[in-house]
């Protein structure tokens, strides 16, 4: 989530074959035509990898770095934010150039090791960030509790956690007895922190900066960058001694950095990008975290923007279904039901100036929908027909968003109409068996402890992009510029890598009673854009 990240000069140039197609059918009409492009995915095996979902990430040169994020799957239960189930550790993959992904090596580093006095970001999960001059910035995430506790009630997913008796509440004194949001806008240089990963070098001072301000109390939103300011979209403050405290806003603020301190400047709230509702609200069209963002390219003028896609809690209990278009001083919630991809996924955001179109690729995580029609191996067009919303189940709000394997397509016209439209091809079967925890109630259906090669494992959510395609061919804000692409490429080319997320053994972990359905991810995919032949 929440990511800008570092664009590699390297192209990978390797020619992928087509994968499983996922189930298609005629859709309706539409005024805005199926994307130019669809997607083919590779899996590359490396055991090497770690096993990661909701971290932070950047690219230096040919490194990617690792930090933070969850090592255990799906909350659900038993539910634990605690520190036994988070990544301690800082990760340095060598790409080795950019070569064979079979041949990346990693590091790793404790992150005890760091000398900083608030160094709690090393081990958060969800939390924001990006990279500038080879300087990562994270805001926010959420630090695990170091004691373990259940739930009371553990299909109340968003508000109301309720602990057994004799676990501590949040206080002044014991800030980690529960998991806290953290207050932190931080600096990190990628350089010393790399060296001192891979070669054990001492960190210089002043290589990692930091403010602390009430505004980067967010955890589970979105961030993204228009002309140098800094867009803190949605998202939420997980706190147990005050509630649910989510932001119903979009904060913008732009920053300083000369290598020794790290200024912010004041934060604003442009009218439209706040949804009139207090933090402790249970509604309001912003109230929503865990969804997904990109930067986009306005159709309309080539301006920069950006949307958001979905997300949860509508209502304190279900999901979003609308995106959110977001301007340099404007927010709308637009009149568009998706029908995929509704949870954190990663996005590739592509337009076209030549037909004055924008399109978002989603990739995987949960759907509010299924699509119901036969294999046709082109793009299909949603609709109510073809992909009617699955009925809530008011015992289990969650039992209508399932994860998925669905690859969609968002495509977005110069007079701004939307259509979403279910690409061919999709995750393929797992190539190796997959070890799952210990069975926890009777009634489970995976009774083993492992989940066989060749079998279908559910990919996407809370997953990290790291990108691979040359700077030149996009557009300051990440977006792909597809005209120039297709010039260059026009077989297609591999355009970045898929990595970790949860791995899922079934549609619907939430409701089952146990934790043994769902594990932190290695998995890693080579996404390629392809364009579709006439």
């Amino acid at each position: 989530m929440k990511k800008i990240t570092l664009y590699v000069g390297a192209l990978l140039t390797t020619i992928f074959a087509c994968n499983n197609p996922t189930t298609t059918s005629n859709g309706g009409d539409s005024k805005t035509p199926e994307p130019p492009y669809t997607v083919q995915i590779e899996e590359f095996v490396n055991p090497k990898l770690p096993a990661l979902h909701s971290y932070s990430h950047a690219v230096y040169g040919d490194k990617i770095i690792m930090i933070g994020g969850r090592t255990n799957g799906l909350h659900g239960q038993p539910y634990e934010f605690s520190q036994k189930r988070t990544n301690q550790y800082i990760y340095v993959i060598d790409t080795k150039s950019w070569g064979d992904p079979l041949t990346w090596t990693v590091d790793s580093m404790h992150s005890s090791k760091i000398e900083f006095k608030n160094k709690e970001q090393f081990t958060a999960n969800n939390a924001q960030f990006f990279t500038e001059n080879n300087v990562l910035y994270i805001i926010g995430g959420l630090l695990g509790a170091n004691k373990e506790t259940k739930l009371k009630n553990p299909n109340n997913v968003d508000g109301g956690f309720e602990f057994v008796k004799g676990a501590k509440m949040l206080n002044a004194n014991a800030p980690t007895q529960q998991p806290i949001t953290l207050p932190y806008f931080t600096a990190i240089d990628l350089g010393d922190l790399v060296n001192a990963v891979s070669k054990g070098e001492k960190m210089k001072p002043n290589s990692i900066r930091q403010v602390i301000d009430s505004s980067f109390l967010v955890t589970g939103g979105e961030l993204n960058i228009i002309d140098k300011t800094v867009y803190l979209v949605f998202g939420w403050d997980f706190s147990f001694s005050g509630g649910d405290l989510y932001t119903h806003e979009i904060r913008k603020y732009t920053y300083k950095d000369d290598g020794k301190t790290l200024t912010v400047s004041k934060v604003d709230v442009c009218k439209t990008c706040w949804d009139g509702e207090q933090d402790t609200s249970s509604t309001g069209n912003y109230r929503r975290r865990d969804g997904s963002l990109s930067a986009l390219i306005d159709p309309a003028d080539n301006s920069q923007m950006m949307i958001y896609y979905a997300g949860v809690f509508k209502n304190g209990n279900t999901n979003f279904d609308s995106p959110v278009w977001i301007s340099k001083d404007a927010a709308k919630e637009e009149d568009f039901v998706m029908r995929s991809n509704v949870y954190t996924c990663q996005v590739v955001p592509v337009h076209s100036e030549s037909k004055k179109e924008s399109y978002a690729t989603l990739l995987g995580g949960m759907t509010n929908a299924i699509y119901n029609g036969k294999p046709t191996g082109k793009a299909i067009l949603l609709d109510e027909k073809n992909a009617p919303i699955t009925p809530i189940n008011t015992k289990n709000p969650f039992d209508h968003v399932a994860f998925s394997n669905q690859i969609t397509t968002l495509a977005v016209n110069a007079k701004h109409e939307f259509a979403q439209y279910l690409l061919p091809d999709s995750f393929p079967l797992t190539k190796v068996p997959y070890y799952l925890p210990p069975v926890v109630n009777k009634s489970d259906t995976i009774k083993g402890s492992v989940y066989p090669a060749g079998s279908t494992a559910f990919n996407g959510s809370e997953s990290e992009f790291i990108w691979t395609l040359d700077e030149a061919l996009m557009h300051e804000n990440g977006v792909i510029k597809y005209d120039d692409f297709i010039k260059k490429h026009a077989d297609g080319a591999v355009v970045g890598y898929l990595h970790g997320g949860i791995l899922s053994t079934l549609p619907n972990v939430f409701g089952s009673g146990s934790g043994h359905y769902s594990i932190a991810s290695n998995r890693l995919f080579a996404i390629k854009l392809v364009p579709v032949k006439k």
